[in-house]
């Protein structure tokens, strides 16, 4: 039996202009070329419209600048005819026009057997072929005996028809023409095939094609629930439980009424008390105060006097202590001045002075003797010096001939030393020039080898891996980067949204406090305009209105004068005229003393005009704070909407955050791998560099050695050499220095002889050397002392002069100083006498003004305290008029006591005071988000009508509806919060498990999608395939929300349901606002995503978006991974049904030869036909494809191609096996 399938597809007057009949046979292989713009692609976009698409789905406008109709079918008599065998094995066709009765309409119509092309093509008188017109059609059909359906101009109704979609629903007539028969059918078909040839891979649209597959492409995520209901749940939810909240407080609020109204009395007695005591401690610290500062003037005069006495012994001593300064200085100045002159040695100079010409004498004397001696002595040494010069002449001349001769010997040397190295150093310079040209090469090349190696080296430490695996990497990092900015500026903006929360919070509470007094303030202001207006009624039954009607001038009568306001205010009376008005119950008062009545209507009637402005006035400002409070919880709920979004922003930035940096590490971890196989590389090279390195700094060793050993053999040669005639050297040197050593010990022994002569020739004179250097040096030593005298006798007389007074004035100041020390010690004793008896008299003051301080420290206390306990208990509005009890006080004369007592009754007045009127505040400010129900105008209601004059008792008496809301009002109001409790959180799960099923659905798709795709892979290019499907659930706006009020909904169903939720479940229940709105209306799509894991040429490579694609692989391996998702999706939607797919592609020109006869096997074994478009036929590839069609400008070129030798002999080897 045939597959079903298209077969052929005809074009007439369509959209090649030069071409009338174009026909192409799709029921194989088959290859279409031309140039750009041939309409190889037009021609396959219309195989998706044979499986139905629209016309919008097949032209684009970045390719097209027409529509549909206008581009494939322009004219009247253009057609698209599409032949095809049905699931019955029968051929058909199907033929395309334009509707003319619509703009942009198209007509299908179904015919049975195959087309012919007589029934469109027509010729002219002059043999010329034409189209017929459309309006010709059914006509032609019949003529030629064709049978046809009726006409579907309903692109939606033809594709019903031709994927046998609803086939229960077709009429007979068309379910002989479907692809598929029973229950099978093949819808999207058209979806995929458009997308074969959308060009560049689109994730979106893949993403909707599997939406399609499970029926989920038309769907939105609706909730089910109207926000506004939830949030007027969420509201009364707040209001009851806020209200129940407070219960135990409210209830409290009744007992502190007597507990106020006791205090009240207690401390109004108290106040009396406390007045007359403050009294008398007024002129108790007047008294005190005045003995102090008695006191005080007193012991100020006496210390003052004392404080002079001492001052004055002060100034007494510190001139005592000057003068003693002064003394010791001048002491210690002269005695200095002694200790200079004695280190001096003054005093024996002094001595010395004195026998100055006595010493004259004796040197004149000595000087006599000295002389007759020193001429003898003169005339030896004359002699004794003459024979010595004579002797160093002699030597000098000797000495100057050894060393002329020493030096000859020297020059000698040098010269046949400079020989020596004239031979040698052309030798050693030919030996270096030599080692160091081959150092030099072996140098030069050890140089490169250990730049190469320190370049390998460098590597080492940075390698240079592939510049594509860190680009992605930096690209990741990037994207870390934006991610963490991202989550870093999301929880910035989420606390500042929180604290904008709270703002709006606060001022709703001060808007609340605000509404609260304008009510209470309109609450006395009509109260007290409902007793004016008593007042002024004359039928309101009040004695003072029927004294208005009935009686004129009654204030100034007696009756007037004694009457109340509560008793002219009260209705209960019932008045009537007496015949003597001026007395009351038949008794007689005489009121002549009293005053006039001041009750009139002059003032209620002024006062009932500003009343009535006034209660406008609050009308008005109750109206724009309820505005205002409006504002504010719209503002409020905004906030917490736009911080559960910011909220799930954050957690979708940080799963994003998170991923992107587990993708970071596999791609560190792929890197990592790439830089472990580079370095492995490296460390060979450097190894093999290495051994050379080796090797030639061994040659340059072992030649350095040898030209060491070379250098080492001349050097010795010219040391054995330069030896020898040193050794010469040395031997003349030798003799030449002990003829110089004979001539010096000669010239010693002379000198010796002659010193001997010298020392003979003046003791023959009866001359001693000794005793004449004494007297030599005797005169000098006298005649130094004489000069030293007489240079120094000025400054020595001075000495005496200054001596002789210092040995008179010194023991007077010495003294003089020792009596003032004296002086000064009486002083001290007096002045520590004066600091004593004023120490006395300040201790004795301090402690006496201490007393005192301290009687008018406890004075001022109590005094401070009895004025503030009066100003508190006068100030305070509960003892305003109050005069107190006529009960005694039981006071015992303990003002501290009684203070203390009033202390701390004040407080805790004040505290149940205060208490109260918060109990009433929070309960009132409960009811204002309690809506419209019955709660709220029960409380009004209640709360107006118990509106008096005494705040007080209104107050107490608002506490009193209480328990009538406790027991009628709270009760309903819970049962409908719970049943629409029950009824909302039943809608919000059923929306979760939706949301699941799908979840399960398209992961299950993606699994056989992924089977499938590897059961097809036999591409060797593409080492493994895996396509998952990531479920996104989570990062759906809401979705952790939606989970945890299901949990929180479920466990409260599990009790029953009878008792309200808990707090978990509003706040969860309020969060969820936010998204169930309009605008928050998302996609299927946002729900999962396509992951495509690839191995090509052993890398790992991972694709989500466009872009990853783009970059996953090359283009042609690309292509194979969709082909194998189309097939796989083509196979999933055709199921069982016996049909052969038209397969277009216009990208097979991508893959290699090999790949595209592989992927031509693959369509083929799934039954699939591709159709190919590409600009240039290739001669390797040609033999894959049953059909080659060549487009032209003016015609197409048809032709099957040859069958290749080796495709010859595996027939001809097939046929003989069969035969044999």
């Amino acid at each position: 039996m045939m597959y079903a399938g298209l077969t052929k597809v005809i074009a007439i007057n369509s959209y090649q202009k030069n071409k009338m009949f174009s026909e192409y046979y799709f029921d194989s292989p088959t290859q279409i070329t031309g140039g750009n713009g041939e309409g190889k692609t037009s021609l396959l976009r219309l195989i998706p419209f044979f499986y139905g698409a629209t016309g919008t789905q097949i032209v684009r406008k970045s390719n097209v600048n027409k529509p549909f109709v206008e581009w494939y079918l322009p004219h009247s008599n253009s057609y698209i005819v599409f032949e095809y065998i049905t699931a019955r094995g029968q051929v058909a066709h199907v033929i395309c026009y334009r509707n003319l009765s619509t703009k942009g309409g198209i007509v299908y119509l179904f015919v049975k057997g195959q087309f012919e092309q007589s029934v469109l093509i027509k010729q002219d008188s002059e043999e010329k072929p034409y189209a017929i017109g459309s309006t010709k059609l059914a006509t032609e059909l019949s003529n030629k005996g064709f049978d046809y359906e009726s006409r579907i101009t309903s692109v939606k109704e033809y594709r019903e028809i031709i994927q046998n979609i609803n086939a229960g629903n077709l009429s007979n007539q068309f379910l002989s023409y479907s692809l598929c028969s029973g229950r099978h059918d093949v819808r999207h078909i058209e979806k995929i095939t458009a997308a074969l040839i959308q060009g560049e891979f689109n994730m979106a649209d893949t993403k909707e094609l599997f939406l399609n597959i499970l029926e989920q492409g038309n769907n939105t995520l609706e909730f089910g629930v109207d926000a506004n209901i939830i949030e007027q749940w969420c509201d009364d939810y707040s209001s009851l439980t806020a209200f129940l909240d407070k219960k135990d407080a409210f209830i409290g609020a009744i007992a502190n009424n007597k507990q106020i109204a006791y205090l009240t009395t207690q401390l109004a007695n108290v106040l009396i008390v406390i007045r007359d005591t403050s009294e008398s401690l007024d002129e108790s610290l007047k008294k005190t105060e005045l003995d102090r500062s008695d006191f005080l003037e007193t012991s100020g005069i006496q210390i003052g006097e004392i404080n002079e006495k001492n001052i004055d012994k002060e100034v007494q001593k510190n001139a005592l202590q000057r003068s003693i300064i002064s003394l010791n200085s001048e002491i210690e100045v002269h005695h200095s001045k002694l200790i200079t002159y004695e280190n001096n040695g003054y005093p024996e100079l002094s001595v010395k002075l004195k026998r100055l010409p006595e010493m004259e004498d004796k040197v004149a004397q000595q000087r006599q003797s000295y002389a007759d001696l020193e001429i003898k002595v003169n005339d030896a040494k004359t002699k004794y010096e003459k024979d010595k010069q004579s002797l160093n002449s002699k030597f000098n001349k000797e000495r100057f001939d050894l060393t002329e001769q020493k030096l000859d010997a020297e020059k000698e040397f040098k010269i046949k030393q400079d020989k020596i190295d004239a031979v040698y150093q052309p030798q050693l310079k030919e030996m270096t020039e030599s080692h160091t040209s081959f150092t030099a090469d072996k140098s030069q090349a050890l140089m490169e080898h250990k730049a190469e190696l320190a370049t390998q080296k460098q590597r080492l430490k940075n390698p240079d891996i592939d510049e594509l695996l860190i680009e992605q990497r930096e690209q990741l990092e990037s994207e870390k980067d934006r991610l963490q900015e991202q989550v870093d500026i999301l929880k910035h903006t989420t606390l500042m949204g929180e604290k904008d929360g709270a703002s709006l919070q606060t001022k709703r509470e001060k808007l609340l406090e605000r509404l609260e007094n304008t009510r209470r303030n309109k609450r006395d202001a009509e109260a007290r305009f409902k007793v004016v207006s008593n007042r002024l009624d004359p039928d309101s039954g009040t004695l003072f209105s029927f004294l208005e009607a009935n009686r004129d001038g009654w204030q100034s009568s007696p009756l007037g004068r004694v009457l109340t306001d509560d008793l002219l205010m009260d209705t209960t009376l019932i008045p009537s005229m007496t015949e003597d008005s001026g007395s009351m119950f038949n008794l007689y008062i005489d009121t002549s003393n009293l005053a006039d009545c001041s009750v009139t209507n002059k003032a209620d009637i002024e006062e009932q005009a500003r009343l009535m402005d006034l209660i406008d006035e609050l009308d008005d400002a109750e109206a724009d704070l309820n505005k205002h409070i409006l504002k504010n919880d719209s503002a409020i709920k905004q906030s917490a909407l736009e911080l559960s979004r910011l909220r799930n922003e954050l957690r979708n930035a940080e799963s994003d955050l998170a991923q992107t940096k587990v993708n970071l590490n596999n791609k560190k971890i792929e890197i990592a791998h790439a830089k472990e196989d580079l370095i492995e590389k490296i460390n060979l090279s450097i190894k093999s560099i290495n051994k050379a390195i080796a090797l030639i700094e061994r040659e340059i060793s072992v030649t350095l050695e040898r030209f060491e050993e070379a250098k080492l053999d001349l050097n010795n040669d010219r040391l054995t050499q330069i030896g020898n005639i040193e050794s010469s050297l040395a031997f003349t040197l030798s003799a030449i220095d002990e003829l110089l050593t004979k001539s010096s010990l000669t010239l010693g022994e002379n000198k010796q002889r002659i010193k001997m002569e010298y020392d003979q020739r003046l003791s023959e004179q009866g001359i001693s050397g000794e005793i004449y250097q004494r007297y030599k040096e005797e005169i000098e030593f006298l005649d130094n002392e004489i000069k030293n005298l007489k240079a120094k006798s000025h400054k020595i007389k001075e000495y005496e002069t200054w001596i002789a007074i210092y040995e008179v004035d010194d023991p007077k100041r010495r003294d003089d100083r020792n009596t003032k020390v004296k002086e000064l010690e009486t002083v001290y004793q007096e002045i520590k006498s004066f600091e004593t008896k004023l120490k006395e008299l300040r201790s004795e003051t301090n402690r006496t003004q201490k007393e005192f301080d301290e009687k008018l420290f406890i004075l001022k206390n109590h005094k401070q305290r009895a004025d503030s306990a009066i100003s508190r208990l006068t100030h305070y509005v509960i003892f305003e008029g109050e005069e107190g009890s006529q009960e005694a006080l039981d006071y015992n004369g303990d003002l501290n006591s009684l203070l203390s007592d009033v202390e701390s009754k004040l407080p805790e007045l004040e505290r149940l005071t205060k208490q109260r009127k918060k109990d009433i505040q929070q309960m009132e400010t409960i009811t204002l988000n309690l809506g419209d129900g019955e709660l709220y105008r029960f409380w009004n209601e209640s709360s107006r009508n118990t509106i008096t004059e005494d705040i007080v008792a209104s107050d107490s008496k608002r506490i009193d509806i209480l328990e009538i809301i406790m027991n009628d009002i709270i009760p309903q109001v819970t049962s409908i919060t719970i049943e629409s409790a029950v009824n909302m959180g039943r809608m919000l799960v059923d929306f979760k498990h939706r949301l699941l099923g799908f979840d399960r659905d398209i992961k299950k798709l993606g699994r056989n999608i992924s089977e499938q795709v590897k059961l097809n892979n036999t591409f060797s290019v593409v080492g493994s395939i895996d396509i998952n499907v990531e479920s996104s659930l989570s990062k759906l706006q809401g979705w952790q929300d939606i989970i945890n009020f299901s949990e929180i909904y479920e466990e409260w169903d599990k009790t029953g349901s009878a008792e309200l939720p808990t707090k978990e479940f509003f706040n969860a229940l309020s969060t969820l606002t936010y998204h169930i709105s309009a605008e928050k209306v998302k996609k299927p799509t946002e729900l999962f995503d396509i992951k495509f894991e690839v191995i090509e040429n052993n890398q790992r490579k991972t694709a989500k978006t466009d872009k990853d694609m783009r970059d996953l692989a090359s283009n042609g391996t690309n292509l194979l991974i969709q082909s194998m998702l189309y097939l796989a999706l083509l196979t999933q939607q055709r199921g069982a049904s016996r049909l052969s797919i038209t397969y277009p592609t216009d990208e097979i020109g991508k893959l290699t030869a090999e790949n595209q006869a592989k992927l031509l096997k693959m369509m083929g074994a799934h039954n699939f036909n591709v159709i190919a478009a590409q600009p240039d036929g290739n001669n390797r590839t040609a033999n894959l494809f049953k059909y080659l069609y060549h487009l032209t400008p003016y015609k197409n070129i048809f032709n099957k191609p040859k069958v290749s030798k080796l495709t010859l002999a595996k027939a001809a080897e097939t046929s003989k096996g069969v035969e044999a």
